[in-house]
């Protein structure tokens, strides 16, 4: 039984298009549009270079911390990039989801990993902040926790969990993704097909769980750790990240849910009946994915790297 209604009247090929026939199909101003696009993308390729060359220039910054820089600042030109692969070639939109979803998930652990590099070490974390206590009641998952204390005291136990609560997201999401790429290849993975027996379902639901119980730790970390590391901007750099989780989970599951009530028209050649809801809309999905990273490229270069990065 499907949970989401569909309209089986659309007018849909039955088939994945193939790239000539996705510009076969484009009109002059679908041309435009992909111009548009395409220059955005490079935009942000080009503001992730800029900044790799500056951070190579401080030599009195430690190279793990360049390191990890380069990992969160490289988040918005391959969130362009991979969107613009699934826009032009539909046929690789699951590999191109593939490795935007990995990385954003080596990013979020990453970033994670900054919050214990700018303390100096786990060892001076505690040192610093052992005294607080870890708000247990924060957003996602916290909310529901009606049972619970609201902070627990700070030991390493309790912090080995936090730190697997964002790990688990860097493991399960690529595991996840690799199930949906090999489903898909078998005709099994329908993105947007919503039923009880749809493998989507399942997959979603877990990859939500997983990026609900990641960010959860991550924002237990960021409120002991903002007021000691205001120097280091930290709220303007978790802010940043956080904007790529919500476009990259909450975009899709709105894009799913217009396109389910047929808010949006399923249009040859780029959506597919076959493809399911998620396949529908996904040029337009595609085209949002890359014009909010240009901003987001140039708030990044000024607050994570320019901006006391040291």
């Amino acid at each position: 039984m499907s949970l989401i209604s569909l309209n089986d009247n659309l007018n849909c090929s039955l088939t994945t298009p193939r790239v000539e026939e996705v510009f076969k199909e484009m009109s002059r101003a679908g041309f435009v549009l992909a111009g548009v696009v395409l220059f955005l993308a490079t935009v942000t390729f080009f503001i992730y270079v800029d900044e790799v060359l500056f951070l190579r220039k401080i030599m009195q910054l430690p190279s793990n911390r360049k390191t990890r820089y380069y990992f969160l600042l490289g988040l918005y030109p391959v969130f362009s990039w991979t969107s613009v692969l699934g826009l032009f070639v539909p046929r690789a939109s699951i590999l191109a989801q593939l490795v935007a979803i990995c990385y954003l998930a080596i990013c979020v652990y990453q970033f994670f990993e900054l919050i214990i590099d700018y303390f100096g070490g786990k060892r001076k974390l505690f040192d610093t902040i052992g005294d607080q206590g870890i708000p247990i009641k924060s957003v996602p998952v916290g909310c529901f926790l009606f049972c619970f204390a609201d902070t627990a005291k700070l030991t390493r136990k309790n912090f080995l969990r936090m730190k697997k609560l964002v790990l688990q997201m860097a493991l399960l999401h690529p595991l996840l993704m690799f199930i949906a790429a090999v489903l898909s290849a078998n005709g099994s993975y329908k993105p947007g097909k919503v039923t009880l027996d749809s493998a989507y379902l399942y997959i979603s639901s877990l990859a939500g769980i997983s990026t609900a119980l990641a960010v959860w730790g991550l924002v237990m970390l960021y409120r002991i750790a903002k007021e000691p590391l205001a120097n280091y901007h930290i709220t303007a750099k978790f802010f940043s990240t956080q904007v790529v989780l919500i476009l990259s989970n909450v975009q899709g599951m709105i894009f799913i849910l217009l396109a389910g009530n047929n808010v949006i028209k399923c249009v040859a050649p780029l959506v597919t009946e076959t493809r399911g809801i998620g396949k529908r809309m996904r040029g337009n999905d595609s085209c949002l994915n890359v014009a909010p990273p240009i901003a987001w490229s140039d708030f990044c270069n000024f607050y994570v790297v320019r901006l006391r990065c040291a």
